[in-house]
């Protein structure tokens, strides 16, 4: 028996082991994690708009620029890296940043989570597709919600006419019922870049004989925050 053949046969098993234990890191391009982008000096300013229906029939309605700025990181008990984002608020651009909250954000492997009030929301789900479904509360307490991927890789222009060349839109509720409730809610991602756009609308309706299905509003919300500017600093 040839004696070269033990050594070589050992050798191969070593080469097969050490691939086996290498640690392969995860190829965010093919996952879609650029779609949310966490480094320490990232920024994105939006514009809002914000309004308010009241019980009592009042209409308040508020229009102001948001700030969401990444400051620091730091290693959480799972042993990955959580990002701190600063959010502030101001009336036009002429004023001054006032802070309004931090919140923190982080990827796990197949997931981009965003913990908004202490509560975490799965915003992104990887790898990214069309048509993909996950719970987006899957994280907390809440009530079970089935956000859905949709518009992979399209072109989006902006309110202010800026186009984002690659986004992917999630939606996270649209039963558009238009007689007793209007519920539609969907966030779209900028590649590299973030949220570009997020709309966010609750509407209850009269249901009342004399009104049912005039879409007369008796309560609810309307939010929708937009990208004017990015970058990092």
């Amino acid at each position: 028996m040839n004696k070269t053949c033990p050594l070589l046969i050992v050798s191969l098993l070593l080469i097969f082991w050490a691939c086996d234990t290498e640690e392969v890191e995860p190829d965010e391009e093919r996952l879609g994690a650029a779609f949310f982008p966490l480094k320490v000096g990232l920024y994105n300013i939006y514009e809002v708009e914000n309004i308010d229906y009241k019980i009592t029939g009042e209409v308040v309605t508020a229009n102001f620029q948001r700030k969401a700025e990444v400051v620091d990181s730091f290693t959480n008990q799972a042993g990955s890296i959580s990002y701190i984002v600063h959010y502030s608020q101001r009336e036009t651009e002429n004023d001054p940043w006032e802070f309004s909250t931090a919140w923190t954000a982080r990827k796990d492997g197949n997931q981009a989570v965003l913990v908004e009030e202490n509560i975490p929301f799965i915003k992104i789900s990887f790898p990214v597709e069309n048509g993909k479904i996950w719970n987006g509360n899957a994280l907390n307490a809440l009530d079970s919600n089935l956000y859905e991927m949709d518009s992979l890789y399209s072109e989006y222009i902006t309110p202010g006419q800026d186009t984002v060349a690659s986004t992917l839109t999630v939606v996270q509720g649209d039963n558009q019922d238009f007689t007793v409730e209007l519920d539609r809610r969907y966030e779209i991602y900028g590649l590299n870049i973030g949220l570009v756009y997020k709309e966010d609308i609750l509407l209850q309706y009269c249901t009342d004989t004399d009104c049912l299905g005039q879409q007369q509003i008796e309560s609810g919300h309307e939010y929708r925050q937009y990208l004017i500017d990015y970058g990092g600093e």
